[in-house]
């Protein structure tokens, strides 16, 4: 068994590759950090340290341990040269741009829809996989799983198709945007936009909740197969694994014997339109298939595979926003290889503990890493349904906390809009103004202010609309009962929202 490596370009990253023809029995491990096309045969890794090593030690040749990858120089070439001349090219009604992403099965080519004047985003088979009929199957599964998946976290396809030189494409939606891989590693800390990639999390599980509904299994869940688009819009890409996990548990030969069956596959058709046959492919016995760093034991091991292999991915790209790092992270690819296989989480769960991260989410982490399956929730479903609880009650909780700060604070807190009108004010207002709140509202705040001030009043508001913060300025403010109070206010805007964040301070009675 030989392990073949060479540069991927500018960025310096080795990429392995492995040999997918049917005489191997074993598949290979697809890329990370790759974009959209996480190939079939392809493996590159952030976070490997050393050049990768022979895994004959831990893999031999009829040894139950031998169920991962055995990687040969077949299919070495990162983009054949003819790939790198598209642009210009007319594949049906597309007018192909520019290579935007690669894996080890496919590219993807930023094109032209010539009939309907778009941007759209074209997976091509690679060209020494032309002749490969058993890629060719898993190409067209890929298009047939992912346009019958109707689910907004899922890219629509538009079009499928043959090139001329005998290649599977399909068209789908150009995704404008990054993947969560490219967000995690611009944090500086664990808690930096923390909020915003729970959110994201959030909406990944509920996209896979739909897939597994569907009785479909993705098998690849990491933070390079999701893209976040410039509107927010978060898309699970890369199906190529994809599965009906009923047939992950049977060996070929019953697979080429028998009709196979989706869990309540009745069900599956009429919600879907995903018939049995189309996620069906030929995997060869005790095949290994996904990203080694995010990959569960029995996914790692070739054995049978269900939702809560996915359940185990969704657990790793918690790990890493909570952590900062994969489930499985070693100085080289058969360190990373051997603690897939043999479940080594003991420093992922010392991690997750040591994190500082709320217990929740610590938890649920934890249990969906979890090395016995059983012990996993069930599906995406249900850890959807954990983490929209958590996130909803830590809403609840900051806005109680919010609103008791805002109405027991001895100061006055307002919110203002740049229209010149309070949005809110706390009960002091009312108790030192001597004005009921739907008073306070309805008029323009720059009514309150003496005539004396309102020139100064007017020039701090500019400032404000500038988005300069505001301190310790005074002004005076109208009472019921006809005096005047002196305020002192602290204040910042946020202009996109155009309003004023404000807190005065009663200092009527400071000696002047």
């Amino acid at each position: 068994m030989n392990l073949d490596e060479q540069p991927t370009g500018k960025s310096g990253k080795r990429k392995i590759t492995a040999d997918a023809s049917p005489g191997n029995t074993n598949s290979a491990v697809t890329p990370t950090g790759t974009g959209p096309d996480a190939g079939v045969i392809g493996w590159e890794d952030p976070f490997l340290l050393e050049e990768h090593t022979d895994l004959e030690k831990a893999s031999q040749p009829g040894d139950p341990g031998s169920r991962t990858t055995v990687l040969t120089q077949e299919d070495q070439q990162v983009l054949p040269e003819g790939d790198t001349e598209l642009e210009g090219t007319i594949l049906g009604r597309f007018q192909l741009r520019k290579v935007i992403a690669q894996g080890g099965m496919g590219i993807i080519v930023e094109a032209r829809d010539l009939e309907l004047d778009r941007e759209v985003a074209i997976k091509l088979l690679r060209r020494q996989h032309s002749g490969k009929a058993h890629l060719h199957q898993q190409f067209t599964n890929e298009a047939r799983i992912t346009g019958r998946l109707q689910h907004p976290g899922i890219v629509p396809i538009y079009e499928t198709g043959t090139s001329s030189d005998n290649r599977p494409f399909f068209a789908m939606k150009l995704v404008k945007g990054k993947s969560m891989a490219e967000l995690l590693a611009a944090r500086k800390t664990t808690q930096d936009d923390l909020p915003r990639l729970l959110n994201i999390f959030e909406l990944v599980c509920q996209t896979l909740s739909y897939t597994h509904a569907c009785g479909v299994i993705h098998l690849d869940i990491k933070p390079s197969n999701i893209m976040v688009g410039a509107f927010g819009e978060v898309h699970l890409m890369d199906w190529g694994l994809a599965r009906a996990s009923t047939e992950l548990c049977k060996p070929v030969s019953e697979k080429l014997s028998e009709t196979p069956a989706l869990p309540q596959a009745e069900n599956i058709d009429s919600r879907t339109g995903i018939a049995a046959h189309d996620l069906f492919v030929d995997l060869p016995d005790g095949a290994v298939w996904g990203t080694p760093a995010y990959m569960s034991p029995e996914q790692a091991r070739g054995h049978c595979s269900d939702v809560r292999s996915d359940v185990f991915g969704l657990g790793g790209m918690l790990c890493e926003i909570l952590t900062g790092s994969p489930p499985y992270r070693g100085a080289n690819f058969r360190n990373v290889c051997l603690k897939a296989i043999e479940a080594d989480l003991r420093e992922t769960y010392a991690a997750l503990v040591n994190s500082g991260a709320d217990g929740v989410l610590v938890r649920l982490a934890i249990k969906c890493l979890s090395r016995d399956p059983d012990a996993r929730p069930a599906d995406a479903g249900i850890v959807a349904g954990e983490l929209t609880l958590y996130l909803e009650s830590l809403l609840q909780r900051a806005g109680s906390d919010l609103e008791r700060f805002f109405e027991l604070s001895l100061d006055l807190f307002c919110i203002a809009g740049l229209d010149g009108y309070f949005r809110r004010v706390n009960s002091n207002f009312s108790r030192v103004l001597g004005y009921e709140e739907k008073v306070l509202l309805s008029r323009p705040f720059m009514d309150f202010v003496h005539p004396e001030d309102r020139a100064q009043t007017a020039d701090v508001m500019s400032r404000l609309l500038r988005g300069q913060p505001v301190v310790q300025f005074q002004n005076r403010y109208a009472a019921a009962d006809g005096n005047w109070r002196w305020f002192e206010w602290t204040a910042k805007s946020v202009p996109e929202d155009r309003i004023i964040f404000a807190v005065a301070r009663d200092v009527t009675d400071r000696p002047r």
